[in-house]
């Protein structure tokens, strides 16, 4: 029993406690590593920081020198402010690897991703936009108000889910169910005009008018840091707005081509994509080669702080506001 006895402890000691001494400091190590390279305020920065380095298998260092760009420009709140991630591309665009920025650009590259934007034009009858207006009108209802808005709005649900019905099977054409459609949200807007008094229609326009210029200051304010950070020559910001602007202006007039029915969807959607195209062309020869990679690294930095966005909203978790 005793030479069995002894035999088990020395396996013991010679196998199995080196092993675990091993296991402990492994796992010690690791933590520390761990902790040293995510340690920031905002436990939405901290995630968003654990997905990029993972998703670009970052070494060590690149995830410490990472970590403390997204500390020093966005610690206690700062992510919010307009231009953040500008900040943090341009140090990044030092710090990262060509393999790693190469892992960063990927998806970017495969969808063909412009860096200057996809020349989507904001705006319009998007479902999106129209349910956010709709919440905004039925906040300042009373509560008999609000009743009849509601069954309001059903009714029309109802009608344009016919229309569309009637176009699937092929009862009425498509440019028919264009007319009707727009008769019917003529018919809705006059009937939600007729609900509101005088002091709720001032307020709604204020509201818009206060949100816009809240858009336009974030706009401008990031810009102002975007040119800081790449530091852009008088010559190269004249060029740049007066691009946008030339693009801007073509495709407002395209716009108004097809509403007037001169040009048809096809063509619109082809002189469109020529237009932007052409836009981003000549965008990217405004700038040099340095200045190119930190507005590709914002652009994928952009990219996918909007998904992680989104997929927090998606579970209920509402993530800060980070466009710059």
């Amino acid at each position: 029993y005793r030479k069995t006895h002894e035999i088990k402890e020395h396996i013991m000691n010679k196998y199995f406690l080196p092993f675990l001494t091993f296991l402990f400091f492994a796992t010690g190590c690791e933590n520390s590593i761990r902790n040293e390279s995510t340690d920031l305020d905002s436990f939405e920065l901290q995630e968003f920081s654990s997905e990029l380095s993972y998703d670009l298998g970052l070494s060590k260092s690149s995830t410490d020198a990472m970590n403390n760009s997204l500390d020093r420009h966005g610690k206690r709140g700062k992510y919010r402010e307009p231009g953040f991630l500008w900040k943090v591309s341009a140090e990044m665009s030092d710090q990262l690897t060509d393999d790693e920025k190469a892992v960063l650009f990927e998806k970017m590259d495969e969808k063909d991703i412009s860096i200057f934007g996809n020349g989507k034009r904001k705006g319009g009858n998007s479902g999106k936009k129209g349910k956010k207006q709709g919440s905004g009108i039925f906040n300042i209802l009373s509560d008999d108000q609000k009743a009849l808005y509601k069954s309001m709005m059903s009714s029309y649900k109802d009608k344009f889910k016919s229309l569309r019905s009637q176009v699937k099977d092929g009862a009425i054409s498509k440019e028919d169910a264009k007319s009707q459609m727009r008769a019917l949200k003529d018919a809705m807007q006059a009937e939600v005009d007729a609900l509101l008094t005088d002091e709720q229609k001032a307020q709604i326009e204020q509201n818009k008018a206060d949100r816009k210029a809240k858009q336009l200051a974030y706009r401008d304010s990031s810009k102002a840091v975007m040119i800081d950070v790449l530091s852009m020559s008088e010559e190269q910001v004249l060029a740049y707005d007066n691009t946008k602007q030339e693009a801007r202006d073509s495709a407002s007039a395209l716009f108004e081509q097809s509403k007037n029915g001169d040009i048809d969807r096809e063509t619109l959607r082809a002189s469109l994509k020529a237009l932007f195209s052409e836009r981003n062309n000549k965008l990217e020869s405004i700038f040099d080669v340095r200045q190119l990679d930190i507005i590709k690294i914002h652009k994928a930095l952009s990219l996918r702080m909007k998904k992680h966005r989104s997929s927090k909203g998606s579970n209920g978790k509402k993530g800060g506001r980070s466009k710059g």
